[in-house]
């Protein structure tokens, strides 16, 4: 009779000195568990599909590289099984990718900080290349890329890849000019590449020489739904992009955009949660949010709506002002990483319109009612591409139940 494999978790430093022992001593399945400390190292996933989280999270669990090179590798056809969690990284310095460096590799990162990190031209904290990482709730600050050619992506460099980004914020990452061309994309630089941006928040970021602060793109198909871009220097955004229900100074073309003061609670000190009536609170749209498909709470739910935001607070909140621009049943999600503590609801069921907590018949009858006319209904433009149509009706079927 043939047993079923248990996955071994592995400690570090119980077990372990260093967290890189432990990965090479893992096999695919197993859990490397890091004790609260300083680990000042570099390391390479060698294409394990392992998980490598913290203990008590990234406050108390440090991998710095001092800088040495790269701190975080994955470039041996990772996929997402592979699982980074819960970790500060930084002290990266090498030629790009110094915070996570992403070759031909599709990781899961979550609840990590990439601060601190330098790279020379490209991808301060994390350089994504033929790569399509699932990155939720994770913070990007304090990176820098600067280099001869010009420095492109201090927070996030995306060549040629499509990342889903979730709940994450992008702050005080900086590029700055080379010989041969401006700093640019200090949050987030995106080449020939078509990121899913979703409720993440852009603010001080920089680039220097004409450049782009916030986000550059170049080519590509970026989507941008329920984000805020302001106060990033010398531009928000440029280059194509579909931006949808977002919040971006000197406004921005796409459904349901505004250009309005969000209403941070404290931005020079870094806290971009928002205020009571601030313009973003319930002007999200509510089928921007991806599903939680790997069941991040641990609820057994699947088909719910992403439930909670970078605090791991819940998600779907009502304010008590009462400002409801957006789209959503029974409330509507927020612009941003944070959302507006107040009235939650336990979940939200992508495609049930009228929130009963199944989709079925009256949901395809929501659609068919409202059919060519996304103006006016928009719960039933489930694709928000402001029309309602046979793609929705697919979308929704695919949903049922």
């Amino acid at each position: 009779l043939c047993g079923t494999a248990v996955a071994d978790i592995l400690h570090v430093p119980g077990d372990y000195r260093t967290i890189q022992e432990a990965m090479d001593a893992a096999m695919d399945g197993d859990e490397v568990e890091v004790h609260p400390g300083t680990y000042n190292e570099t390391i390479n996933f060698l294409g394990k599909a392992i998980t490598v989280r913290s203990s008590d999270g990234p406050q108390v669990t440090i991998i710095d590289a001092q800088q040495t090179g790269t701190v975080v590798t994955c470039n041996s056809g990772e996929g997402p099984d592979t699982v980074l969690g819960g970790f500060t990284v930084t002290g990266g310095g090498f030629f790009f990718g110094n915070g996570m460096y992403n070759f031909g590799s599709s990781p899961t990162v979550t609840n990590c900080t990439f601060s601190g990190n330098s790279a020379y031209d490209w991808g301060g904290g994390m350089y994504n290349d033929n790569s399509s990482p699932t990155v939720t709730n994770c913070t990007f600050s304090g990176n820098t890329v600067s280099g001869f050619l010009g420095g492109r992506g201090g927070g996030m460099y995306n060549f040629a890849s499509s990342p889903t980004v979730t709940n994450c914020v992008f702050s005080a990452n900086s590029a700055t000019a080379g010989e041969l061309g401006p700093g640019s994309g200090g949050g987030m630089y995106n080449l020939v590449s078509s990121p899913t941006v979703t409720n993440c928040t852009f603010n001080g970021n920089t680039a220097d020489r004409g450049g782009v602060g916030g986000m550059h793109n170049l080519g590509g198909s970026p989507s941008v739904t329920n984000c805020i871009l302001w106060g990033n220097s010398p531009k928000e955004i440029s280059g194509a992009a579909a931006v949808r229900y977002s919040d971006v100074a000197g406004g921005f073309a796409g459904l349901g955009n505004i250009d309005a003061d969000p209403m941070f609670v404290d931005p020079i000190n870094g806290d971009f949660r928002l205020l009571s009536g601030s313009p973003c609170a319930d002007a999200g749209n509510n089928w921007g949010v991806p599903i939680d498909a790997d069941d991040y709470d641990q609820d057994g739910n699947t088909a719910e709506l992403f439930p909670v935001d970078l605090d791991g607070n819940p998600r779907f909140n009502a304010d008590e002002a009462d400002f409801d621009p957006g789209c959503g049943v029974p409330v509507v999600v927020d612009m941003g990483a944070y959302e507006y503590q107040f009235n939650p609801v336990e979940e939200v069921i992508f495609a049930d319109l009228n929130a009963d907590g199944v989709v079925g018949i009256l949901d395809l009858l929501g659609v068919l009612a409202a059919w060519g006319d996304a103006k006016n209904n928009c719960l039933a433009d489930l694709d928000i591409d402001g029309d309602v149509g046979i793609l929705d009706l697919l979308t929704l079927l695919s949903n049922w139940g």
